[in-house]
């Protein structure tokens, strides 16, 4: 009986301690997780702020694209052009019987006026190009100027007039589509060697820039040099039933997707580029265009929104590092540490903005680098009185912000760096934190 009595206290005391420690499990482990309540509440509160900054960048891109559209448009926009043709005005009669004072009479009436269009029959085109940033304001993009040299045939072709068509060939007017604000020169057509002075023209609603001739049906050779200008895009829509164009500009990165041919050469140096085409059956029948767009391969507000894209690494991580200083350095951080870090992280972004709008890229990203990674570490030395946590913090920094650096520069394996850079933050947390009892986290720090 005395011996079943002992055993009962020792249940007893033994179900005594295991609640005790449960309890005291709960306590601990209700700390920590108040503690991780209020970083998780702080960082949701950065992320606003980071938000924030995302909508000022919009809107300095946004001021960005009116005045690229504004440079744009006044150096002749996207430059298309378009032939040679010959335009011939014809009239189109018909006969109709008319009642004049009961008599019955047949007069010839106007059925239809317009213009005959004879596109050439072969076009070969040299064209060299030459780029230049203009500036309105601090935002600029890029224009080019240049000149085509145009070198087109057309075979005889003799007008018949029958079913009451009649043609003008005296006002025949040799010319190219093509807007006057895309013209830098007034150029002279030389047609079978003879020189004509050209002027502006609309045949059929579509501006030219051409010369009256005289068209008898004769072989007609058309030599001509015109001035262009334009932006962002140089397109020559195809007419005639053969075409050539060399075309040659000192831009770096040309783009020939969104036309209906590709180049059949190109050579692209750190200089410029060259590219030539050849289409031996074109049609005026279809919308065929060749051409390059100017490509900026990753433009500033391209890399400031993939900068942003990140932003939440650059709060998560300084925490993550700051949280397992409270673990193995054995120091208590308040939530206002954490709050004025990250702060100052996030504002990395807006200096980055502010001073990438005035001074080049790289040189804004190395100072934003610098003020915010030594800023906190210098902080975090201060708040901790340990300068060798400083140092790991900007050891961290460095590693955080040449990672963004190089993925902001990489077109192609940005995504992939990204991924794998998430992955090793994960990966090394979870190896640094594999041996935490985190039950009894408090107690070893207290001990310790």
């Amino acid at each position: 009986m005395e011996n079943q009595n002992q055993k009962l206290n020792q249940n007893h005391q033994i179900a005594a301690l295991t609640k005790s420690d449960e309890k005291q499990k709960r306590k601990i482990f209700g700390g920590i997780g108040f503690k991780l309540i209020f970083i998780s509440l702080i960082i949701i509160a950065l992320l606003i702020g980071l938000g924030f900054i995302k909508g000022q960048l919009s809107d300095r891109e946004y001021t960005y694209k009116n005045a690229k559209y504004q440079i744009s448009e006044s150096a002749g926009s996207n430059l298309y052009f378009k032939g040679p043709y010959i335009a011939i005005p014809f009239t189109r009669t018909i006969e109709e019987f008319v009642y004049r004072d009961g008599k019955q009479f047949k007069e010839k009436k106007i059925a239809e006026e317009g213009w005959h269009i004879i596109a050439s029959d072969s076009v070969n085109i040299e064209a060299k190009l030459d780029s230049e940033a203009r500036y309105l304001g601090i935002y600029s993009t890029p224009i080019y100027t240049g000149n085509a040299s145009i070198y087109a045939v057309f075979d005889p072709k003799e007008l018949i007039e029958n079913d009451g068509i009649s043609y003008k060939k005296d006002e025949a007017v040799l010319y190219m589509q093509l807007l006057n604000s895309s013209v830098l020169n007034n150029p002279v057509f030389k047609i079978n060697e003879k020189d004509f002075n050209s002027d502006l023209f609309t045949i059929d609603g579509k501006i030219g820039i051409g010369t009256k001739i005289n068209y008898d049906s004769e072989k007609l050779i058309l030599k001509t040099n015109i001035g262009l200008r334009g932006a962002e895009q140089f397109t020559y829509g195809i007419s005639s039933k053969q075409t050539k164009l060399n075309l040659a500009c000192d831009w770096t990165s040309p783009g020939f997707t969104g036309f209906s041919y590709l180049p059949d050469k190109h050579e692209i140096t750190d200089t410029g580029f060259t590219a030539q085409w050849s289409i031996p059956f074109g049609s005026d029948k279809t919308t065929q265009t060749i051409g390059f767009s100017f490509i900026e391969p990753v433009n500033l507000y391209q890399k400031l929104h993939r900068a942003t894209k990140y932003g939440f690494l650059f709060i998560i991580v300084p925490f993550l590092v700051l949280f397992l200083f409270e673990i193995f350095a054995k120091i208590t951080l308040h939530p206002v540490h954490y709050l004025l870090s990250g702060a100052a992280c996030v504002l990395f972004f807006l200096i980055l903005l502010a001073l990438s709008e005035h001074i080049p890229f790289g040189a804004g990203y190395l100072i934003g680098a610098v003020t915010a990674g030594l800023t906190v570490s210098l902080y975090i030395s201060s708040v901790t009185k340990r300068f060798g946590l400083g140092g790991i913090m900007m050891a961290m920094f460095t590693v955080l912000y040449s990672y963004l650096f190089f993925s902001l520069r990489s077109e192609d394996y940005a995504l992939l760096f990204g991924a794998f850079f998430a992955f090793a933050v994960v990966a090394a947390l979870m190896f640094l934190t594999r041996k935490i009892d985190w039950y009894n986290l408090k107690n070893k720090k207290t001990e310790n």
